[in-house]
């Protein structure tokens, strides 16, 4: 059976699983060198984006995520969820487009993820792991960065609009991974029994974690807003 990028893990040993790939730990040691530069505020952000890049690379979580897809799923939310906003905060000037766009593109790449073929070909190769593991960062990172654009506050629909969108696809596939009546994915027939689960328990669990880790707190930002264009309008209708 092809070994995955970062390896499998078993339920005794996963804690000792560390990835010390000389590559990965020179970009992210890069990054920490980029991190002591700058304001305090940013620098507070940049060290929060270097440390979830050790988390999810580099810690045992990273093989954990190839052996179980409930692992993987929160691996992803960790990364389109703290670590892309932590990167937009702590590079703020890297910023292309508009918010419902790259929910747009987001929610692509992440639906792609779950495709059984995509996912054989994240699992047999580690280029194919990193081609879909950076294009999840690169159009999460810009969503969160023209979210958190001050002329995004000009547009509030839009600005609701976005992270709805993007909760949407993730309510969608959730609902794929939770109701299949069969496991889909033919790499985690024989790891979950690693952990001493079943594949399709594991892969119920994966949908569960996304409409609660991910679908959730997106849903909360956008009726947040929604709410403050209500209110703004209730006000403004009294005048």
């Amino acid at each position: 059976m092809t070994v995955p990028y970062c390896g499998l893990t078993t339920g005794a040993g996963w804690l000792t699983d560390w990835n010390l790939e000389p590559a990965l730990l020179a970009l992210i040691g890069a990054a920490a060198v980029m991190a002591l530069r700058g304001p305090a505020t940013l620098r507070l952000h940049r060290w929060t984006a270097v440390g979830l890049m050790v988390l999810l690379w580099l810690s045992p979580l990273c093989a954990a995520s190839a052996t179980l897809l409930s692992v993987r799923v929160a691996h992803h939310m960790i990364l389109m969820l703290l670590l892309a906003p932590a990167l937009a905060l702590a590079w703020p000037r890297i910023r292309i487009g508009e918010p419902v766009g790259w929910s747009i593109a987001s929610a692509l790449v992440l639906a792609a993820w779950f495709v059984p073929a995509v996912y054989s070909f994240a699992w047999e190769s580690h280029a194919g792991y990193w081609l879909l593991q950076l294009a999840m960062l690169g159009t999460a990172w810009q969503f969160w960065a023209a979210w958190f654009a001050p002329s995004t506050a000009r547009r509030p629909l839009a600005t609701a609009a976005a992270p709805a969108l993007l909760a949407m696809a993730m309510g969608f596939v959730g609902a794929l991974l939770t109701f299949a009546p069969r496991p889909l994915f033919a790499e985690h027939i024989f790891t979950t029994v690693l952990f001493d689960v079943s594949p399709l328990w594991d892969q119920q669990l994966a949908g569960l974690v996304m409409w609660t880790a991910g679908m959730v707190p997106l849903v909360a930002l956008a009726a947040l807003h929604i709410g403050r264009l209500a209110l703004t309008a209730s006000k403004g209708a009294q005048f």
